[in-house]
This record gives C-alpha cells, structure tokens and sequence, in this order.
C-alpha cells in the first residue's frame, strides 16, 4: 500500500509539517478506513500527536460505521473511550450530514455509561467529547460532573463542555433555566482557581457579560478571578 510506504518514509524524515499535513488529508480521502484507524491508535500509543485523526471524517458514514463496529468488540474501558473521543470529534465535524442526529443518538448512551469512569484523564475525555455533540438530554449530566466531580480538571471541562453546547445549538435559554443554581454553588465553593475562572467563562458567555478575560484565566490570575467570583455569584443569584 502506498500510504503505508509513504508512512515509513515521513517518520525517517520526523514528520515534516508540510508533507505530514499532505500525508493526513490522503488518508481521509483514501478507502483505507482500518490502517488509518490504526495510524491513529498508534500515533496516540507512541506519543507522537501527529493529529492524523484530523482527516478522519472525510470516511464520511463509512469510518463511523467502521468505529461503532470496533466499539461493540471492544470491552477495554481505556480503548472505549478512545474510540468513543474519534467519533464524537469526527462527528463534530459532519453535523451537516443526514445521519448526523441518528449516530449522535447512538453514541450518546455509550459516552453516558462511561462519564463516571474512575480513571480521571479518560473521564475528561469523555466531558470533552459530550460537549461536542451532547443535546439538551445531556445538560444535567454535564452539571453533575461540575458539581461533584472529584477531579478539578474534569469540574473544569464540564463548564466548558456545557459552553459548546451553546456554540452548537442547545438554547441559551434552556442551559440558563438548567444550569443557574447549580452554576452559582459551584462557582462560589470551587476551590481551584483555574477551574472556578472556567466557568466564570461558561457563566458571562451564557448571559452575555464580561466579568473576566480568557488571559486572566489562562494565567491563573488570582485577584481577577477572586472579583470575577464575587460578581458572576452576585449576579447569578439575584
């Protein structure tokens, strides 16, 4: 197979970036649906974040058939939510398409059955992915995991799973109705200071109001998250 060969000769030369990006979108647009699933398994194995999952979609109806096919023979909860994180990020990516809707409603309940997963970098993963392609349904498992979620980074990208799905078409009306009270409580008891600045985020994207910058939430800043703090509880629980 020619992408194989071609595989071979781009890691001798350590991936340079403008082949490596020409090598990805020929996989996409190639029939090859298993090698370039393996490529992907083997890219996160070796550490070499090649990102050659990028192209994956252009598989169309075809690779996500090709992973929920993989899923069901798959008891290993690590490579579950492998496979579970490429269809939700390659689904993301064709919510134009027909089947959009009933896929994402087949794989729903396989990333709910796994969000209370005990190992903290795979939960993460899985919030992640509920934020791409997760409906209204998925609100309150989202604000569950804010909450109550041990792992602060998990808190974290549960505020911020809850910010796309206001990107991608859940009402702000509903995520304001279903996540106020909650938001407030978590917002005033949360402890780590990158993750309270999270969902100060998630709260002024929600209302439409400036209490902090991603900078200063990026950079930890602790007095500005403090202020940002007591204004969004302030606000939230009028």
């Amino acid at each position: 197979m020619d992408l194989q060969k071609r595989y071979e000769e781009l890691k001798k030369q350590n991936f340079p970036d403008g082949e490596r990006i020409k090598f990805i979108a020929n996989l996409g647009a190639s029939e090859e649906i298993e090698y370039h699933y393996n490529l992907i398994g083997k890219d996160r194995d070796e550490g070499t974040n090649l990102n050659l999952s990028g192209s994956f979609y252009k598989h169309d109806k075809e690779g996500l058939e090709y992973l929920f096919e993989v899923l069901d023979n798959e008891d290993d909860e690590n490579l579950k939510v492998f496979i579970v994180y490429l269809m939700a990020e390659t689904l993301s990516k064709l919510r134009h398409r027909d089947f959009y809707v009933e896929f994402c409603n087949r794989l729903i309940p396989v990333m709910s059955s796994l969000i209370e997963i005990r190992d903290d970098l795979l939960r993460r993963k899985v919030i992640i992915a509920l934020g791409w392609i997760g409906s209204s349904d998925e609100i309150d498992i989202l604000t569950k995991q804010m909450s109550e979620d041990k792992d602060s980074l998990c808190r974290a990208w549960a505020a911020s799973s809850l910010m796309q799905m206001s990107f991608y078409g859940v009402e702000k009306e509903l995520l304001q109705e279903k996540t106020k009270a909650c938001l407030a409580l978590a917002i005033a008891d949360e402890e780590d200071l990158y993750a309270c600045g999270i969902m100060i985020e998630f709260a002024q994207i929600l209302y439409g109001k400036k209490w902090i910058s991603s900078s200063a939430v990026e950079d930890v800043d602790a007095e500005k998250i403090e202020k940002a703090r007591k204004s969004t509880v302030r606000f939230l629980n009028k």
